[in-house]
């Protein structure tokens, strides 16, 4: 059968479509919280308004149950919302591991071409990770924007002028945050290569160091691991400015909104346009935009981060395979044998060896012996320069 050629989106789609019942639920419970953190300011106005202005105790008894009421129901949200997250994304990672490990072990081979173990041991965890994470990242989206809408349907309802501002301002802060998150992107990939590779250079190291200490060549080994692991550094901090740029600079924008609607609001009150409780939500409304806005801004980095480790893991799930499978079906029961006469290759010289169908044989020997190289002569994935099977 022939391998799957996938793209970094496919995978994208793919993890989140696969979880699509703990992220629907996620995403239904998240909102709930939001919106009922929303509520808050506003109960809190009713409350100035209904209770407070005019010293009625039974009123302000009662409302102050239904913000307790509310308080309940938003902290239960969160927690079993967050909980449904979490499922999501280690279950996803889970699943990207599971196929990577199956792509390098499938008897075609190929996904280990031009990649050394230790890179794609970092592809299977911390890329498989951070595309995990991006179930998290859309869940929290939703939630953040069902906040936002919320918002904004309840400042018009106070004031038109106040729920234009919102309704305005978000979709351009939304934008500038998708644009202050490509840097990261590109930062993010460049980062997972480097540390791929200082992952794999180790791991390289440490099973030829035998052969190191025989040679004298640890002082050698040792500069040529410092120097990938300071690559590997540069990289990670390069990445780690354009992130703090980027939520920085969607904190600052974010504040500047808020101070916005806080102005217009104590404009309104002090025309009279609103009342004192209305005052009070408004304000309270504005300062509960900082924590959606900045959950935007946290998820737009996200997802920077997991559109480039995607891309990543589609290369090694689309490498073509090596080794073709026939086209006849084996005798049952297999009989016959595999017989080496005198077959070189690389470093091996006249192997002579005989495989029985069936038989189990263990190869041991020295690193660098030529163990990988018999291996891939025997699967088909490389042909004797001397000598012959049979």
């Amino acid at each position: 059968m022939s391998p799957s050629y996938p793209s970094g989106r496919d995978v994208l789609r793919e993890s989140v479509a696969g979880q699509r019942r703990d992220v629907v639920l996620g995403s239904l419970l998240g909102s709930g919280h939001q919106l009922g953190e929303a509520l808050v300011p506003v109960l809190i106005g009713v409350v100035i308004d209904r209770a407070v202005t005019r010293s009625d105790t039974g009123a302000l008894a009662l409302w102050l149950g239904v913000l307790a009421v509310v308080y309940v129901g938003l902290a239960l949200s969160w927690r079993f919302g967050a909980w449904s997250g979490d499922r999501s994304a280690v279950r996803a990672e889970h699943a990207l591991r599971v196929a990577l490990v199956r792509r390098v072990l499938h008897p075609g081979g190929g996904a280990e071409e031009g990649r050394l173990p230790g890179a794609l041991a970092n592809i299977a965890t911390e890329d498989a990770k951070r595309v995990g994470a991006v179930n998290m990242s859309v869940m929290y989206g939703i939630s953040a924007l069902v906040g936002i809408l919320t918002t904004a349907v309840v400042l018009l309802r106070t004031s038109v002028t106040l729920g234009l501002v919102v309704l305005l301002g978000t979709p351009v802060l939304l934008w500038l945050g998708h644009l202050l998150s490509k840097p990261l992107e590109t930062r993010s990939a460049a980062e997972q290569e480097r540390a791929a590779h200082a992952s794999a250079v180790a791991a390289d190291l440490v099973a030829g160091l035998c052969v190191l200490k025989g040679i004298g060549g640890e002082s050698t080994a040792i500069a040529r691991y410092r120097t990938t692991s300071h690559d590997s550094l540069r990289a990670t901090l390069k990445a780690a400015r354009a992130q703090a740029f980027q939520s920085g600079m969607v904190l600052a924008l974010t504040g500047c909104l808020i101070a916005v609607v806080a102005l217009v609001g104590g404009r309104l009150a002090a025309q009279g346009s609103i009342s004192p409780g209305q005052l009070v939500s408004a304000v309270g409304l504005a300062l509960f935009l900082l924590g959606p806005l900045q959950v935007l801004a946290w998820v737009n980095a996200g997802l920077a981060q997991g559109r480039a480790s995607a891309t990543r893991i589609a290369k090694v799930l689309a490498t073509p395979h090596t080794v073709t499978a026939g086209d006849r079906i084996l005798a049952r029961p297999v009989r016959g044998a595999l017989r080496l006469t005198g077959v070189s290759h690389g470093d091996l010289r006249d192997v002579d060896l005989t495989l029985r169908a069936g038989e189990r044989v263990a190869l041991v020997g020295a690193s660098g012996a030529g163990k990988t190289t018999l291996a891939k002569l025997v699967a088909g994935v490389h042909r004797p320069t001397a000598g012959r099977f049979g």
